[in-house]
């Protein structure tokens, strides 16, 4: 039965929403716990089926009852019967298949599923399908996708009232009940709003691959055998996701550089490697513009390496960003590309391994002589447990020029710091003046053969000797 209830405008000073309940079916059950409550109060919504019929699920895909909300607004809930156990509920659907070559719009139905797709539904030639708000599309199985070939375009937008979800076939209520929405052109209307992937991801796919283009905003990746969302191509926007409960990765990325269009508000909860991960090894600049790491509140998982080698290359490091590296893998600054990171004192950049363990990875390598954009510089940061193969945390030579400000290294297989000071041979004395290092803050802790050696001289040292070191 449908509780709908007039809005009170304000109480006090609080303000007041409708919360509206609602049955697909009143003959096949019934609904409590609508009404007006106060914003930011836990309310309870109950679906009850009638003798012989089943409850299937909400109409954001939430199958949850009784049900907690919180209030934050006006909100619709409708419940799902259905008359057969975990299944039905299709009634009035529309069953797609094959392709379309021409614009198609898929309006909302009115009913529990709108749409059923059986098999791989192809989007060809130049068409766009448009998805409107409210529509449930499900897939009969396993195999069940949706591809987008090179010069076609998708268009899902829906609202925060009316999202437009996606899901397997109510008597699979699993992880990887259907495959992936593919994604292969570059067409602007790729847009992908308050959309909700429920339960896909077949055959550890990923549930959302984008070989082109997309924006993708508001949206919700929940339950998948593989990744949540694999990038080869580009993202216009990418803000305000949820994805949670993937088995694998929320986030692949084959281009460091795509890491500038991660936006903000994004939440990843209870995945399997609950990290972005990095699957490149070199890192190339798109029309000079540098690659900024910003903190995502997951680590970047680096699984080959970075590896900056052109002048045109320039890694940025945002505070409070974290590095997770696969084992052997490193970053490496060639002697002409650019890195800064600048993290705080209260929210330092953390470098670290995959395991806990001394030397699991290689480290950080400097050859980089850069003056220019303010050159290279590491600042409030912490490197764990780098130093595989008896190397060091960090390396450098005797042209790199770097500034090194509150850094603390940690657990080194190897050496702290591999440091290359020129030397007037005449004399035996370090060169200093031709000498571009400088340190301030710079400490040790458990390094396996010393914190700081020096290959010129064959020495190990406490501290860079004689270094400049700034006041």
């Amino acid at each position: 039965m449908l509780v709908l209830l007039a809005m009170l405008a304000m109480t006090g000073c609080k303000k007041s929403f409708t919360i509206t309940v609602q049955s697909n079916n009143e003959a096949w059950g019934t609904v409590t716990g609508g009404g007006i409550y106060a914003k930011g109060e836990t309310i309870t919504i109950s679906a009850i089926p009638a003798p012989g019929y089943y409850f299937i699920s909400w109409n954001d895909g939430d199958n949850t009852n009784p049900r907690q909300v919180v209030v934050n607004g006006n909100a619709t809930y409708i419940a799902t019967f259905s008359d057969t156990p975990g299944g039905g509920g299709t009634e009035g659907a529309l069953e797609v298949s094959g392709s379309i070559n021409a614009n198609t719009t898929w309006p909302d139905r009115g009913v529990a599923v709108d749409y059923i797709i059986d098999g791989h539904f192809y989007v060809e030639g130049n068409a766009l399908l448009t998805i409107e708000p409210g529509v449930t599309i499900m897939f009969t199985g396993v195999d069940g996708a949706i591809f987008v070939e090179e010069n076609a375009g998708l268009r899902m937008v829906g609202t925060a009232e009316k999202p437009i979800i996606l899901t397997g076939p109510t008597n699979n209520p699993n992880k990887g009940a259907w495959n992936t929405v593919y994604v292969q052109s570059n067409r602007a209307d790729n847009q992908f709003e308050y959309v909700k992937f429920i339960n896909g991801g077949s055959n550890e796919a990923d549930v959302v691959y984008v070989g082109g283009k997309i924006s993708m905003k508001h949206c919700t990746i929940d339950g998948a055998l593989g990744n949540g969302i694999c990038v080869s191509g580009s993202l216009s926007a990418f803000e305000n996701n949820t994805i949670k409960n993937v088995d694998k990765f929320p986030v692949w990325l084959n281009d460091h550089n795509m890491v500038n269009s991660l936006g903000s508000g994004n939440n990843y909860t209870n995945n399997g490697k609950n990290m972005i991960c990095l699957s490149a090894y070199y890192l190339d600049n798109t029309n000079n513009v540098p690659v900024t790491f910003s903190k995502q509140g997951i680590p970047y998982y680096v699984s080959q390496g970075i590896h900056l080698d052109e002048s045109e290359d320039k890694m940025l490091v945002n505070a409070g960003a974290e590095f997770v590296f696969a084992y052997e893998a490193g970053l490496r600054i060639s002697e002409v590309s650019l890195l800064q990171v600048n993290g705080t004192s209260n929210d330092p950049v953390i470098f670290r391994g995959e395991q806990n363990e001394s030397g699991y990875w290689s480290g950080i390598e400097i050859y980089s002589s850069r003056t220019t954009e303010g050159g290279n510089k590491l600042i409030n940061c912490q490197i764990k447990n780098a130093g595989q193969h008896d190397g060091a945390a960090l390396l450098t030579q005797e042209e790199t020029t770097l500034s090194i400000n509150n850094v603390s290294i940690s657990g080194s297989n190897g050496y702290g710091m591999i440091v290359t000071i020129p030397v007037d041979w005449d004399t035996e004395q370090y060169d200093f003046s031709n000498y571009h290092v400088s340190a301030t803050a710079l400490t040790f802790n458990s390094c396996a053969q010393g914190n700081i050696y020096e290959t010129n001289k064959d020495q190990v040292y406490n501290g860079i000797p004689g270094a400049k070191r700034k006041k």
